[in-house]
């Protein structure tokens, strides 16, 4: 007992810096495990594909947080950094196990049988099969797991496309028919993963994390995209509000602005709008437990916008008066010209169908400005 206990402390290391690759490993050990119980692989190599499980991802512990907790898709330059964590991992074992098979699994469990994986390409008999059925229960969960760019697929979903990567001469095809029978039989279960026992300051932790990415270091600012992770997270309205609503602001004159005293102060005085709208959502915001208010400002490009919680449009009456005050004031010193774009959502509407409305609107006037 004692070497898994040393694993799952290894594995909840790295849930302390990303949680929900820690809920990843934990079910592709539990996964893994199972696949070869089915294909009937002696207690020894199930105790391997459980440890291994455990850790398979924990050279992610290395990768830089604008990587490794990015929300959305990666770009090349991404993808090259989060490519090296297999041999990182690998590293970490290589020279403390007189046994290689956790340290291969590490190693391989995203290489391929055509050669198109990584981090070396290999083909074939080169991918030993515990790394092969790891690699079936690793991209099987990573179908299923949701995140905030992507819902995840039910199992019978999932397994089609691990059906099909074996199809194309990617994943084992023995490990994947053991998955199939799985799913097919209902006993594949794959309940959230949560810390025993939760330590309350660890999720303290964890949501702080979670804002300092997404908050601009200068300006203090959300980018907009957070709201989006807030929503797949079900943090928004948790007091029972029975609507919101998303406020767009943009300046319609900025060019000439930049022209008339150039893009050093124009983006002072962006930054000073920035943070006179910021005192009067601090002003009129409740706040919430798991994020940091009932009314968010956050940055998108030139753009703001505002997120307001409210039972109903004329509740937030006082607050957009309040903004339009300060947006008043901004063209009366600079001369800066603001467009508002609002729209009001009941809880059934998602984020990022909100988004999409408000942003087509913004979209339409300025399409209709050049007719």
């Amino acid at each position: 007992m004692l070497i898994k206990d040393l694993f799952e402390i290894m594995s909840e290391v790295l849930a302390n810096r990303d949680y929900p690759t820690y809920e990843h490993t934990t079910r592709v050990a539990s996964i893994a495990s199972k696949i070869g119980r089915l294909m009937g692989l002696a207690a020894r190599d199930l105790e391997i594909l459980e440890l291994a499980g455990l850790v398979h991802d924990i050279g992610k512990s290395a990768i830089p947080d604008d990587v490794l907790l990015k929300p959305g898709l990666f770009n090349d330059q991404d993808r090259r950094i989060m490519e090296y964590h297999p041999l990182i991992g690998a590293k970490f074992f290589a020279k403390r196990l007189h046994d290689d098979c956790i340290t291969n699994i590490i190693l391989r469990h995203h290489e391929r049988l055509d050669g198109s994986g990584y981090p070396n390409a290999l083909q074939g008999d080169e991918i030993d099969l515990l790394s092969r059925i790891t690699s079936v229960a690793d991209v099987f969960e990573a179908l299923t797991a949701s995140r905030p760019y992507k819902k995840g697929l039910n199992q019978k979903n999932a397994l089609r496309v691990v059906e099909h990567e074996v199809a194309q001469g990617r994943l084992d095809r023995k490990a994947t028919e053991a998955l199939a029978h799985l799913v097919h039989s209902g006993t594949l279960d794959l309940k959230k993963v949560y810390l025993y026992p939760a330590a309350g300051f660890m999720e303290e932790i964890e949501n702080f994390r979670r804002d300092s990415f997404f908050r601009d270091t200068l300006s203090e600012l959300y980018n907009y995209r957070y709201l989006l992770v807030l929503d797949d997270l079900k943090l928004l309205g948790e007091t029972g509000t029975k609507g919101y609503e998303l406020q767009l602001v943009n300046f319609s004159n900025i060019t000439q602005m930049q022209k008339k005293y150039g893009f050093i102060v124009t983006s002072q005085v962006h930054d000073e709008i920035g943070q006179r709208l910021k005192e009067t959502v601090i002003r009129f915001r409740e706040k919430r437990q798991n994020y940091q208010g009932s009314i968010i400002l956050f940055r998108k490009h030139c753009d703001f916008m505002i997120y307001s919680e409210a039972d109903s449009e004329e509740a937030l009456a006082p607050f957009l008066a309040r903004i339009r005050a300060d947006l008043e004031q901004t063209y009366a010193e600079w001369g800066l010209e603001s467009n508002c774009f609002r729209l009001w959502f009941d809880r059934t509407t998602t984020i990022e169908e909100a988004m999409g409305a408000v942003f087509t609107m913004e979209v339409e006037a300025i399409e209709s400005c050049k007719r």
